[in-house]
């Protein structure tokens, strides 16, 4: 019932397509068209921010690569304002592009030359976690010690300020407070944030979610009050943050 409801959903989600190269371009349209998702496409930095401002897109794919605005700059001025899904295109296989790309606020990556079905795949598998799952969990609020995390908002709270986070960090905040003391390896959090059907992110990928979400939650980000590391095992929510 859920894939039922998720299909006909898509019909009205709207993908931003932001790729200088338009064969790359028109490709990832067609596949998503063919998909029933609605698309937009712009070839530079700024006719994207443009779009996006214009457009409230509810998916953003944006290559690292771009003329008059490169990807960064503009995945950096979209994410102070919204927290959007993008997933970013990247010709460059070194690990700390990925790396930037996602301290910056992307959700995913896939690296060129990639199959637009392993892409459109990405794409689904993020946009049923972030929809759907959020709809099944949107009369659940978790409230330990001053923060607030409401599913059906989409929003954190820490005291009376909004805490801003991408929408794979909701996500993941969200998992582990909801069994604090609990501890999780990095698989096992790739495995609630990504589809398994998809092939796995690098390994330094839930690192660098967790380090943007303790640079935002905490005071001292080296001296984490919410997540603690477990070493050479993954993550947890600290047991003593509970009311």
């Amino acid at each position: 019932m859920y894939a039922v409801l998720f299909t006909l959903a898509m019909r009205n989600r709207k993908i931003l397509i932001i790729e200088d190269d338009k064969k790359i371009s028109d490709l990832v349209k067609l596949y998503l068209e063919n998909e029933g998702f609605q698309t937009s496409t712009a070839y530079d930095g700024e006719s994207g921010l443009d779009l996006f401002k214009s457009e409230s897109p509810d998916f953003i794919v944006l290559d690292l690569m771009l003329p008059e605005i490169d990807g960064i700059e503009v995945a950096k001025r979209i994410r102070a304002e919204s927290k959007v899904p993008i997933l970013m295109l990247t010709a460059k296989s070194e690990e700390i592009d990925k790396i930037l790309g996602l301290e910056i606020g992307a959700d995913d990556y896939v690296t060129k030359p990639f199959s637009p079905k392993v892409l459109v795949a990405r794409i689904k598998a993020i946009l049923r976690r972030v929809y759907q799952e959020g709809e099944r969990d949107s009369s659940q609020i978790i409230r330990i010690k001053n923060l607030e995390i409401d599913r059906k908002k989409y929003q954190v709270k820490k005291g009376d300020e909004v805490i801003h986070l991408s929408a794979l960090e909701f996500r993941l905040l969200s998992v582990m407070a909801s069994l604090p003391g609990q501890v999780f390896s990095r698989n096992q959090l790739m495995s609630k944030i990504y589809d398994n059907e998809n092939e796995i992110v690098f390994d330094r990928t839930i690192d660098v979610h967790i380090k943007n979400i303790r640079k935002k939650l905490d005071d001292n980000p080296r001296d984490p009050t919410y997540i603690e590391s477990v070493f050479g095992v993954g993550y947890r929510f600290r047991e003593d943050n509970e009311n």
